[in-house]
């Protein structure tokens, strides 16, 4: 079966993305097998590698490696992301940051939620994942009053349902029929 990771970004302790996360993994969990990986349980320090990840040196850090290992075990990813002041919380930028390698051509879907439904995040996202050759797939946003409240109930428009399930869709497709 193929392996999704769901990157929950949000370290806060109120956050709504768990549900958010709960409702991807939901979404998918018919397709694929689920890796839920939390940043907050991550808990990676600031990069501390001693080469660039796209030099291709090894890792020499153990979390370095373990977090480089767990990215590299997937077959696809969906990055979750609140937008914190116009962009994407520092947990993520660092993980991300991290790698190299294990995002190329990595099938990638982005889901954001925050007012304006994440409409300032979500593009700074994807061009940050084009930019490590990652296979941005598509992206949902998800918005305070459309789809959910602050408080992280969910009643997400069937538009967006719809848009999250083309994506996993167009995931499965891409890992399943790899382009020659």
């Amino acid at each position: 079966m193929t392996k999704l990771g769901i990157i929950l970004s949000s370290a806060r302790p109120n956050r709504v993305g768990e549900k958010v996360a709960r409702w991807v993994a939901a979404s998918a969990s018919d397709q694929f097998e689920i890796d839920l990986i939390d940043l907050r349980e991550v808990a990676l320090p600031s990069f501390d590698e001693p080469s660039s990840p796209k030099s291709g040196a090894d890792k020499t850090t153990d979390h370095g490696r373990t977090w480089g290992e767990r990215i590299g075990a997937l077959d696809a990813v969906v990055i979750l992301t609140p937008q914190y002041n116009g962009a994407y919380p520092g947990a993520l930028k660092n993980a991300i940051d991290f790698l190299y390698a294990e995002w190329q051509n990595l099938p990638t879907v982005l889901v954001g939620y925050g007012w304006g439904a994440a409409n300032e995040v979500l593009p700074m996202l994807e061009r940050l994942m084009l930019r490590l050759d990652a296979d941005v797939v598509g992206s949902v946003g998800l918005g305070f009053r459309d789809d959910l409240s602050v408080e992280g109930e969910l009643f997400v428009t069937e538009e967006k349902v719809a848009a999250l399930q083309t994506a996993l869709q167009t995931i499965e497709q891409k890992v399943l029929t790899p382009a020659a």
